[in-house]
Parts: C-alpha cells; sequence; structure tokens
C-alpha cells in the first residue's frame, strides 16, 4: 500500500505583545553591530529589523575574517547571515580596492538557489555590484561582466570553476551555512579551511534539521487512487487561492500527472528536460499565482521550495527525507 505525504504550513498562534523586548531582539539589535545605515535601510525594505539568531551568533566571526561552520534549520536566514557582513566588509574596503576578479564568491548547487542567494545580496547593496552565473546561460556577456569588475559573484559549482580557472588568493576566507552537516562535511572542511575555524550549531543533535512550522501527514491509498486523492487534498486544503507542489520520483511521473484530470486546469511540470529558461518563466508564473499547482522532480525542485510562503506540499510516492523537499 503506498502512502501520500503532505507537508501543511501551521500558522503560529498569535500572542498578546508583550511591553518587554525578547532576548533574541536585544542580542540582534543592529546597534549591536557594524552594519552600515545605508545598509539597515535597506534591510528594513526586506522586513528585517534586527538579525535573527544564526546571523547575530555568525557576524563577527564572519565580519572578521574568520573561517566558519555554522548549522541552522531552513527558514532561519542563513543567506543574510554570510551576505551583510561580507557586504559590510567589502563596503569598507571599497575605495582602496581595485576593480577585477570578484572577491567575494558564493557556490549554490543548483540554479535556483542562486539566483535567490543573487537576489538577497542586491538587495541590501547598492554600491556593490553583484552577479548570478550559472550553467545554460551564454558565456558572452558574463565574460563582459568579469573584464568590467564584479564585487560579489554567486553561481553554480562548473561555471565558477569555468570562470576562475587561476584562483591568485593563498589565504582565502572559506564559510559553509547549511540546514544539514553531517560528517563527512567535517572531514572535507579540514581540506579547505583553516585549521582554527569557528563552529556555530543551532540544532545540535535534533534528530529534525528542517523548519518546525510544518505538519506532515500521510493518507494511505492505491496507486491507481493516488492522483484522485491529491485532487482532493488540493481542493479541501488549498481553495481558490492556494498554491501545492507536487513532488514525484521521476520526469515521466511528473510530465504525466500534470496533464492528468483531477489537476490539469491549474498545473505545469518542472523537470530536467524542461529548458533552462521556460524552467525560470514556469517558477515566475507560480509565484505569481498565475497557476496553482506546480508538479516537480524532486532535484529540479531542490532549493527554492522555502522561498514560497503559504504553500502546501504534496509527495506521491515513498517519503523521501524532509530535507529533499526543503521544508
Amino acid at each position: 500500500m503506498d502512502f501520500l505525504i503532505l507537508n501543511l504550513t501551521v500558522t503560529p498562534v498569535k500572542l498578546p505583545v508583550k511591553k518587554e523586548i525578547p532576548v533574541e531582539q536585544k542580542e540582534g539589535a543592529f546597534s549591536n553591530f557594524p552594519i552600515s545605515e545605508e545598509t539597515i535601510k535597506l534591510l528594513k525594505g526586506r522586513g528585517v529589523t534586527f538579525l535573527f539568531p544564526i546571523q547575530a551568533k555568525t557576524f563577527h566571526h564572519v565580519y572578521s575574517g574568520k573561517d566558519l561552520i555554522a548549522q541552522a534549520r531552513t527558514g532561519t536566514g542563513k543567506t543574510f547571515s554570510f551576505a551583510i557582513p561580507l557586504i559590510e566588509k567589502l563596503l569598507g574596503e571599497l575605495q582602496d580596492r581595485k576593480r577585477g576578479r570578484p572577491p567575494q564568491v558564493t557556490v549554490l548547487n543548483i540554479r535556483a538557489l542562486a539566483n535567490q542567494v543573487s537576489k538577497d545580496f542586491s538587495d541590501i547593496t547598492k554600491k556593490l555590484s553583484v552577479a548570478c552565473f550559472y550553467g545554460g546561460t551564454p558565456y558572452g556577456a558574463q565574460f563582459e561582466r568579469m573584464r568590467n569588475g564584479i564585487d560579489i559573484l554567486v553561481g553554480t559549482p562548473g561555471r565558477i570553476k569555468d570562470h576562475i580557472q587561476n584562483d591568485s588568493e593563498d589565504n582565502p576566507q572559506t564559510l559553509l551555512f547549511s540546514a544539514t552537516c553531517p560528517h563527512w562535511v567535517f572531514n572535507v572542511a579540514k581540506k579547505y579551511m583553516k585549521s582554527a575555524y569557528e563552529q556555530v550549531d543551532l540544532i545540535g543533535k535534533k534528530t529534525q534539521k528542517t523548519a518546525i512550522t510544518v505538519e506532515h501527514l500521510a493518507i494511505k491509498c492505491h496507486w491507481t487512487q493516488r492522483s484522485g486523492v491529491i485532487g482532493d487534498v488540493i481542493r479541501v486544503y488549498g481553495g481558490h487561492q492556494g498554491r501545492t507542489i507536487i513532488f514525484c520520483e521521476t520526469k515521466k511521473e511528473a510530465q504525466e500527472l500534470s496533464q492528468n484530470s483531477a489537476i490539469k486546469q491549474d498545473a505545469q511540470s518542472l523537470h530536467g528536460d524542461i529548458p533552462q529558461k521556460q524552467r525560470e518563466i514556469t517558477l515566475k508564473g507560480f509565484r505569481n499565482g498565475s497557476f496553482g499547482v506546480l508538479v516537480a522532480t524532486n532535484v529540479a525542485a531542490r532549493g527554492w521550495v522555502k522561498d514560497l510562503d503559504g504553500i502546501g506540499v504534496s509527495k506521491m510516492d515513498k517519503c523521501m527525507s524532509l530535507e529533499d523537499m526543503g521544508v
């Protein structure tokens, strides 16, 4: 018997506002850190009024140039944990530094995540140039940008390696931020990090490394009934305005389900056989609410699910890890 795995976002209960400022806000107050007024203004434009715990606990390590391994749950602000202090460092060096090879490189494993991190950098700095390079896009414009100088380069490993073949930096600062850090990560880190690297872990030995504001449900059904059950679940929980992502194991499954009569009126698919440009159009349409159901393979969807608010997630086969579902 198969199981249908559902992830439903749980809306926190709003408690009465207390006059006393929470400890997290006190520790994360902007005044506790060397952050410029310009950056603070841009952060507030993003709705950030203080540094979150992972940001506050790692800021000085990053700002002072130390190597760091940091672990925190999905959705806790890891990107800004390195983006804010690195931007402040680069702004301080801007007048004395010549434009050339990017002094700061951020490597992500997938294109969608690289695009998101690049946008996060761009949102909180107007004086520094930010570029995002990944495979499937023309080299010409990227070479031109490299010649003109880039302050912050974000991208995927293969394309970054293509552009930066001869790294003249003998003593780089290396930062690793993740929701999961298995033992092999530390073994690899020792090869590339300074021996006295710092470590910040806000998860510890807790078994669930992912967001805790998600409820997980399993519905038992025969495999021949899965499409119909998924359609019913979407109608019950999603309503007219809701958005849902359905994960499939294979490209064939994703394509067929997106065309199933139970959901096809409001569904599109996302998988490896779809050209990169069309993937970006599909993602943009889903974000904007042009359609309500996205049927995707695990690999194609990994990395950007956590950046979408107010969505339901369904798994149409045996359960994969919560980390794979990006929750």
